[in-house]
């Protein structure tokens, strides 16, 4: 991939009719020295330095002092316990090799994970582990283009040569769906979310897969939630899902479960006698619950490390030499939900 060219300060010199010195002088924000720039100029640089997309080499100034020894680390959602418990072990292990982490949550906001990354890179981190959302492979590019060393974490984009770190989704929902087909359901429903993301792509498939495995196409449905408002979309799902007879249904974020399984106990069903589940991941709020949770799980501590070790590898690379790609399997931890028998 062609690396695009940076803006640099001769070229917002250029372009103000200035000298590079004062420039630097006003984009390094400097105090005393010999120049007095009035407030006229100092809007004219900041403007066209903004028009440039221009961005302060911070990482170019740690190069040339020595590895900052810091990493940026970008999830969805700190506050949910997959990403959480993961942030925990990347820091752990970072600390063994001497690095400090800084993060950062983009609430599956592309927008926000296009500015954190640009705080990241301003603040000399020597690379990123990054949860990539819907609507980000442009700035992913970006990162990549800069030659940042990056690790792609639970997700990934297709079609880019990036190295990423995922889980074996469909194999995931195979498991799930076995599980609840071996308990005694047939009409089993999945309930997902609407993005466009590569894990939720993979979850939908191997649901899919599996239940045409077992001739059971005709009854495929698949409920879509948007991100926010959950718990008024899930009322709609399970309202519907009961009216229609449904046995089973399946979760495809350990975020969907918890709001599932408070609404199944809003309407006083009884799992799995009423219906059953399996979840993704598991859920201090399951142990709470009157039965034990059926849940896929996935290594947490394999995925912190795999991702901190690969991303050290790249920073260590001198040259981009060839992508990785770690797929990390899940296990089924059988309980009591998913079986009507």
């Amino acid at each position: 991939m062609a690396s695009k060219r940076k803006t640099t300060i001769k070229d917002i010199a250029d372009a103000a009719g200035v000298s590079v010195a004062l420039v630097s002088f006003v984009m390094n924000n400097m105090s005393g020295g010999k120049y007095r720039v009035s407030a006229k100029t100092t809007k004219k640089i900041l403007s066209i330095a903004e028009a440039l997309d221009y961005q302060p080499n911070n990482a170019a100034r740690s190069l040339r002092k020595g590895r900052s020894n810091t990493i940026g680390v970008i999830l969805s959602d700190i506050s949910n316990p997959f990403f959480s418990d993961i942030a925990r072990c990347i820091e752990d292990k970072a600390y063994q090799y001497k690095y400090t982490v800084i993060f950062g949550s983009t609430d599956e906001d592309a927008g926000k994970l296009d500015n954190l990354i640009k705080v990241f890179i301003n603040k000399g981190v020597d690379g990123l582990i990054i949860v990539p959302c819907e609507g980000s492979r442009q700035y992913i590019e970006k990162v990549l283009e800069a030659n940042i060393p990056l690790v792609l974490l639970d997700r990934t984009i297709p079609d880019l040569e990036v190295n990423h770190i995922t889980l074996n989704n469909k194999k995931a929902l195979a498991l799930a769906v076995g599980e609840l087909i071996e308990g005694g359901s047939r009409k089993i429903e999945m309930i997902s979310y609407t993005w466009s993301v590569s894990n939720i792509a993979e979850r939908e498939a191997g649901y899919q897969h599996t239940m045409k495995q077992f001739s059971l196409s005709e009854n495929i449905c698949i409920h879509r939630l948007k991100y926010k408002n959950i718990p008024d979309q899930m009322e709609r799902v399970v309202t519907e899902a009961m009216s229609k007879g449904v046995e089973a249904l399946v979760f495809a974020t350990n975020t969907l479960a918890i709001a599932g399984m408070k609404t199944l106990y809003k309407h006083n069903l009884r799992v799995p006698d009423d219906i059953a589940v399996v979840c993704f991941d598991s859920s201090e709020a399951f142990e709470l619950y009157y039965t034990t949770v059926s849940y896929i799980k996935q290594p947490v501590e394999q995925f912190g490390q795999e991702a901190l070790d690969l991303l050290i590898k790249a920073i260590g690379q001198k040259e981009q030499i060839k992508c990785s790609a770690i797929m990390l399997n899940p296990e089924l931890v059988k309980g009591n939900s998913s079986s009507r028998k």
